[in-house]
């Protein structure tokens, strides 16, 4: 099905009337888009998300009065939305069922669930299609995770069968029939697996002002924004931060080789997410340069540590066992530096150095802070030769540098004072430069 768009609203734009309306809209612009996920309303200036709401709604099951205040508040939020858009939706109904499922001692996946059938059921009225419950159409095994065989199967079967349909997205059906959410923050693989049960042309994230920009704009004000990126460079670009999909949609529809936009109302061009970058981009080799702050790195000193069977996973295995993960490591005959973020590690140093000691016993061992990592995505080997020479030539010392196997970027580590100028001076070495060749 090569015609049809699945497109993932998420819970920016659903949260009022007015994006709603622009999503719907957009729906109707675009004829192969036939098949649409909805979030819950999220949170905007003065109102909570519908999902936070519902969870303390759980939360208040013991106590009658927090609980009709909490479920007034939500019947408010959607009401709001429904009187905006000028639709006659029986809400009260609708949160009738809610303070039944409550009562009945409904799981909190299945109330956690309702923001998302609720704001489906109001898009395809507004819209005029039927909605299509994710209860019948994503399917988990007993331990927790997803029926693939029997979700693209009985998806593609049902979808098939309805010219449209919008379908509510974060959640799914246990054996038993109960309801099972996916984990927060991970809404968008249900348009993903919508988009590969029914083998579509292409799946679109939507939200209400997300943009990529090829350098950080609070740095260089004039980056432009990426059009096309890789399957492989959108996993880079969300190591750094910029949340572009989550990893498991990338890995889905590069496993079938679907492309995925990401789009917001600001920009509905977006930026397209495919195997290969299409013909005639001008992109040059440098798709971003993107970076993030304040790691540190633990330098370890120890004669012969390329001979010693297991020091890796000694070493990391300390790392595990106290929740800290470990970003980037390089070594070489004598020394082994390891780059760390994590909270955790601020917390639980003194036992972490203290284990280090006991079980790798170090010649020497250090930590420093203050290192910013800088990946100069796309392009690998070809882009060293710009590189080096805009960092010397702004003064800027490089504390380290790693390149992936793949050749997709070159990770350097600056101090955190020369990370602004270190993206400035690379910004108009690689990517200027490219624009004017």
């Amino acid at each position: 099905m090569d015609n049809v768009t699945v497109s993932k609203f998420g819970g920016s734009i659903t949260a009022s009337a007015d994006t709603i309306r622009r999503a719907a809209e957009i729906i109707r612009s675009d004829p192969s888009r036939k098949y649409v996920i909805a979030s819950a309303p999220g949170t905007k200036p003065g109102e909570t998300g519908i999902t936070d709401m519902l969870f303390m709604s759980h939360s208040s099951r013991g106590n009658p009065a927090a609980l009709s205040k909490m479920l007034g508040e939500i019947a408010g939020r959607f009401r709001r939305i429904t009187d905006g858009l000028g639709l006659a939706f029986d809400i009260d109904a609708e949160i009738s069922q809610l303070r039944e499922g409550l009562d009945a001692g409904k799981g909190l996946d299945y109330i956690a669930s309702r923001g998302e059938y609720i704001t489906a059921k109001i898009l395809a009225g507004l819209l005029g299609w039927p909605m299509a419950d994710a209860e019948g159409l994503i399917f988990f095994r007993e331990d927790g995770t997803l029926d693939e065989a029997k979700t693209f199967s009985t998806a593609g079967a049902v979808l098939r069968t309805l010219k449209h349909a919008v379908i509510p997205g974060f959640y799914g059906s246990m054996p038993d029939g109960s309801i099972k959410t996916f984990q927060r923050g991970d809404g968008d693989s249900s348009g993903a697996i919508v988009a590969r049960a029914v083998n579509a042309g292409l799946f679109e994230k939507w939200s209400e002002t997300a943009k990529i920009f090829v350098a950080d704009p609070a740095v260089v004000p004039e980056a432009g924004l990426v059009r096309n990126i890789t399957y492989d460079e959108a996993v880079e670009f969300n190591y750094l931060g910029l949340n572009i999909v989550s990893d498991r949609v990338i890995f889905m529809m590069r496993g079938v080789g679907i492309p995925v936009r990401v789009c917001s109302l600001e920009d509905q061009e977006g930026t397209l997410i495919s195997g290969k970058l299409p013909e005639g981009t001008g992109r040059g080799v440098t798709a971003c340069i993107a970076g993030r702050s304040k790691f540190n790195v633990l330098h370890i000193e120890k004669y012969g540590i390329n001979k010693i069977s297991g020091f890796g996973e000694k070493l990391f295995g300390i790392f595990a066992r106290h929740g800290v993960a470990c970003e980037h490591c390089l070594s070489g005959i004598y020394k082994m530096s390891v780059v760390i973020k994590s909270p955790l590690f601020h917390i639980r140093r003194g036992e972490i150095l203290d284990e280090v000691r006991r079980v790798i016993e170090p010649d020497s061992m250090t930590v420093e802070g203050g290192l910013s990592l800088i990946a100069v995505v796309g392009g690998g080997m070809e882009t060293l030769g710009r590189i080096f020479p805009a960092l010397s030539g702004a003064g800027i010392k490089v504390r380290m540098i790693d390149q992936g196997s793949d050749s997709m970027n070159v990770i350097l580590g600056v101090n955190d004072e020369d990370y602004a100028d270190a993206v400035r001076a690379l910004h108009s070495a690689m990517i200027r430069t490219e624009a004017r060749s």
